[in-house]
């Protein structure tokens, strides 16, 4: 058996600095507030040495010769980047999407796939801002089902408590339910809901090295063997900062309807989409490096 990642996501700030970032984002201009929120950042990224040494390995796959002060200048932008996903999800909690501008390409395939009757897996990923990268489910009436592997952080509860605000259909998994979760969601499934997951952080057993930058690195498969096992569209949905609360959203999908024909075995199709998910992780990865907020080592 394989040892299953260590993989919590970093916070940055005490509680009582995120309820006081919470409360000036409704009486201090945006730039403002974000002005404001580098300090801790920096703070932040100086007290985190496994923070800069997962930007060290980025780099390193990426096949950058940045120098020392590159390096550090780099990792310190992730960190930058990461706050200002932090604070447009705090404005999303308070104000709702319509203070963000969105330019969505691609993300049609969602409701096309979401109308044939048989639900719809989508995987998003620690880049950009997934909150916003799903943010087409909250036009739609159809539950939502989703898992994250960080839900018992107090930080992340309270990120999840202001979306199910904008989301009322929302629901929130843990993935440490196991296979009890599996015949919920594939259940689900079968109503016409919809699952989320994450693509690249593993829970459970399910699990295969994919290449991925150059290397190989564990991605989970569990979302490929629910859509195998059920024959429910997976589409992919990732969201990149572009601007001040500007961001471009991408659809990719259906990933089971491009399956090439001669696969026919189902862990063969499995493996398939799986590198499919990675190969297009990669392309954005590589278009906005900074904006990946995977704070460990990926290809250990």
């Amino acid at each position: 058996m394989q040892e299953t990642q260590t993989t919590e996501s970093p916070t940055i700030g005490s509680p009582f600095g995120m309820k006081l970032l919470g409360a000036l984002l409704h009486v201090l201009p945006r730039f403002a507030v974000y002005a404001f929120a580098l300090f801790p950042v920096f703070w932040y990224y100086l007290k985190r040495p496994e923070g800069r040494a997962s930007s060290i390995a980025l780099l390193r796959q990426l096949g950058s010769n940045r120098g020392p002060w590159g390096r550090f200048w780099f990792g310190l932008g992730q960190a930058r980047a990461f706050s200002h996903v932090i604070l447009d999800n705090m404005y999303l909690g308070a104000f709702g999407p319509k203070k963000f501008e969105l330019k969505k390409l691609g993300t049609e395939a969602f409701h096309k796939a979401l109308a044939k009757g048989k639900g719809l897996i989508l995987l998003s990923a620690h880049v950009g801002n997934w909150h916003l990268a799903v943010n087409f489910l909250w036009n739609t009436n159809t539950r939502v089902h989703l898992v994250i592997d960080d839900v018992r952080q107090a930080d992340v509860r309270r990120q999840m408590d202001l979306a199910k605000k904008s989301s009322p259909h929302l629901i929130i998994h843990d993935p440490a339910d196991g296979q009890a979760l599996i015949f919920e969601l594939s259940a689900a499934l079968k109503r016409g809901e919809v699952i989320v997951l994450a693509g690249d952080r593993l829970a459970g057993e399910r699990r295969e090295r994919i290449p991925f930058l150059g290397d190989e690195a564990w991605f989970p498969t569990t979302a490929f063997s629910i859509s195998a096992a059920t024959g429910a569209p997976i589409c992919t949905a990732l969201s990149f900062r572009t601007g001040m609360q500007r961001y471009a959203c991408y659809g990719l999908g259906p990933f089971d309807k491009e399956i090439p024909r001669e696969i026919t075995n189902r862990q063969a199709r499995v493996r398939w989409m799986a590198q499919t998910f990675a190969a297009h992780l990669e392309t954005y990865v590589r278009q906005y490096p900074k904006q990946w907020f995977n704070f460990y080592d990926f290809w250990r």
